[in-house]
Formats: C-alpha cells, structure tokens, sequence
C-alpha cells in the first residue's frame, strides 16, 4: 500500500515550511505570494496530495454545522435538515463551506478531545451545534460558535424558532375551527415550549385539555403508532389532537385508523414543520411552518456577525399557521 503524502512530504520537496504548504492547503493565504501558492498547489497535485484546495475558494469562511448523530439530524426530524438544505443552498453565495459532523457531547474527556482536534484541523471559522452540551464545550475552548435551536448559550449567537408561538397558533386555529376539547401527542423525552404554547392558550380560549390525553409516546414512530392504537381504543377521545412535530402526524393517522377512526372526520390532528410530504398526504397535513428558509438566512447573517467578533444575541424565528386537510371545522 502507497504511503500517503503528507503536509511535511510536501514542504520538504518545495525547501519550504511545512506552516507554510497547510496555510495553501487550508486557503490560509494572508501574506503567502501568489507564486509560492501555486507551486504548493502544482507540487500537491503532483504527489496525489488528497485535499487540494479550490483556487476559486479563496477568501471562504469554513462552518462546520455538528449534531450529536446525523441519523436523528438527515432522518428522524425534518427541521434540522430541512435548514441545513436550505443553508447549502445559500453557502456558495455568501462564500461559504458548508459541512456536517458529529460530534458527541456525552463522549468521554478523551473522545471529546479528539474529535475537537480533528475539527481544528480543517481550520474552521464557525461552529454551528443544536445541542447546548456542544456549545458549552466548543465556547469552554475559545471556539466560534452558533447555537440554532436546541437551547439558549449566553456565551454565544442563539438562533432559535418561537416555539411557544407555534404551540400558540394551533390552539387558536383549533379554536376558531370549533374545537373545545384537546389531547396532545409528544414524545416523552421532548420538553418544548410547544407544549405549554398550545395548552395555556387553548385553556385561556375557553377549551380544555385533559390530562388523561396529553400523551407521551416513544419516539419511535413504529412504536408510537401502537401506542397510539391502544390508547384511542374503547375511549371518548377529543376532537383533535396537536402534535409535537409533523412526522407524528403519520403514526398518529395509522394508530386512530387501526381503531376505524377517520382523520378529520373522527379526530382533527395539527402538527408542526410544515414537513414536505406532509402537504401530499391524504389528507394533507395542516400543521405550524416553522419557516426554515428564513431560519437559514438569520444562520447566514449570525455566522457574518459571530465572525466579525460581534457581542452575543438572541433571536426567534417567527412561525406561521398552514391550513389543510386535517382539522375539520365544527361549528
């Protein structure tokens, strides 16, 4: 097997520093000619170096956006990823490199280490986590970061969506449509400010919200869908349900129709994402954009800001009601 070329493999064939041949391979140019920056680049190529550096790239800030498991972050929810579409979409434009890693803040001081060095090694600007465990370590190490949606870190930028909003514009739009008794559906391991929005406005309408149907199913969705079976059997269920997120929709519409119960005929159910096979269901899910797009752009304006060496902000991505399919109207 070929010995892999190294930083040091180069420097020694050019008679310069190795410092010098990772700042050209890392788009570090500041005070480097443009002379030496090209036989560095040439000589890489060459000797089949592996990451050689786009010269249409210099001058681009590196983010590294981190999530604690990118299964959960490309698969489980549609928001995170959703955004991160949305972000690469816009990176090139705001010359921006753009990359997804995990990283695991429950890992032991040794993991946590180690990972942390090989994110320093690409030599990145910015660190964008939804974990306040992530930024708390990535802050505790001098480290730019952003935290968007998973906590508040006063140490750094927080970008976040108004969540309790969210829950707020359901519990109206279940009012207006008639609704006066609600059951939840939230995974048990999710506290959100979701909740609270939808049950104190919803109470403060004139509904109820008993406690026997603020259910708390697995996150797993296989899962969830049962537990959903058993408990809609035999009982005098409210007219409508809001759920945390728009991929519960989908185990909640199978559980309440194992039972023969018709969705919105039977039981109107909310949900919140906007996710985008929602809007091709049948029926189509009515449920609270949580406006990714936009959330995206502010990630883009809070990297300008966080690399500029800017004091710390809070900001709430305002969210929006969309009416389809499933809330039927009752009066």
């Amino acid at each position: 097997m070929a010995k892999k070329t190294t930083v040091r493999d180069i420097a020694e064939r050019l008679g310069i520093s190795p410092a010098t041949v990772s700042f050209v391979l890392n788009n570090r140019n500041q005070g480097i000619s443009e002379t030496t920056r090209h036989k560095v680049i040439e000589t890489a190529t060459r000797m089949n170096y592996r990451k050689i550096p786009r010269t249409d790239m210099l001058g681009w800030l590196r983010i590294a956006y981190l999530t604690h498991q990118i299964q959960y972050f490309n698969f489980n929810t549609s928001f995170f990823a959703e955004v991160y579409n949305h972000l690469q979409r816009q990176a090139s434009q705001a010359k921006i490199e753009l990359s997804l890693h995990e990283f695991n803040p429950e890992g032991s001081t040794e993991e946590k280490y180690l990972q942390l060095q090989q994110l320093q090694a690409m030599d990145m600007d910015v660190y964008i986590c939804n974990s306040t465990k992530i930024a708390e370590y990535f802050t505790r190490h001098g480290l730019k970061v952003i935290l968007g949606q998973g906590g508040l870190n006063p140490e750094c930028v927080n970008v976040f969506c108004d969540d309790y909003t969210a829950g707020k514009v359901a519990a109206e739009h279940a009012l207006k449509m008639g609704h006066r008794r609600a059951g939840m559906l939230f995974p048990h391991q999710v506290n959100s400010p979701r909740f609270n929005g939808f049950k104190e406005n919803f109470i403060a309408g004139g509904g109820s919200c008993p406690a026997e149907f603020q259910w708390r199913p697995p996150y797993n969705h296989a899962e969830a869908e049962q537990f959903v079976r058993a408990q809609s059997r035999h009982k005098a269920l409210p007219s409508l349900f809001y759920c945390f997120a728009d991929n519960f929709m989908f185990p909640a519409i199978r559980g309440f129709a194992a039972n023969g119960l018709d969705i919105p005929g039977d039981v109107s159910l909310i949900g919140t994402d906007n996710l985008y096979w929602g809007r091709f269901a049948r029926p189509a899910f009515t449920t609270v954009d949580l406006c990714e797009e936009l959330f995206a752009d502010q990630l883009i304006e809070a990297i300008k800001h966080t690399v500029a060496g800017k004091p710390p902000y809070q900001l709430a991505v305002p969210v929006r009601l969309v009416s389809r399919e499933t809330v039927r109207r009752l009066n």
